[in-house]
């Protein structure tokens, strides 16, 4: 059985737990910020090959230790920065081009608390 690459397995991490260390390189490529993102969140993410990978690099500095969720939402900002954005599907997320995103059909969710009797 092949062992899995470095980046490419999923770790659950606990919830709310400051237990992620930021240890991305300066100028990190697109595919290496997704795949650093996917295997602490354990989400899928599909990048079309529209977007090229490598000419789009971010560098984020965090010299504490976060949680899953402050990562995830650092991995927002720095795709807004790069004019990206994430769009949900069914089965993974999807990396698309902010400027497209207000065109696709992106699903509404409403808590329990949010229902109208």
């Amino acid at each position: 059985m092949a062992k899995p690459e470095a980046g490419n397995s999923c770790r659950r991490l606990p919830a709310g737990k400051r237990v992620v260390k930021l240890n991305l390189k300066p100028n990190t490529d697109l595919g290496d910020l997704i795949s650093w993102i996917s295997s602490i969140t354990c989400k899928q993410f599909v990048l079309p090959g529209t977007i090229p990978i490598s000419s789009k690099t971010v560098t984020i500095v965090s010299p504490q230790l976060i949680t899953v969720e402050e990562a995830y939402g650092l991995f927002v900002t720095a795709l807004d920065s790069l004019g990206l954005a994430v769009y949900p599907t069914d089965s993974c997320l999807r990396i698309v081009e902010a400027s497209k995103a207000k065109s696709l059909p992106i699903p509404v969710v409403i808590s329990d608390e949010e229902r109208l009797p």
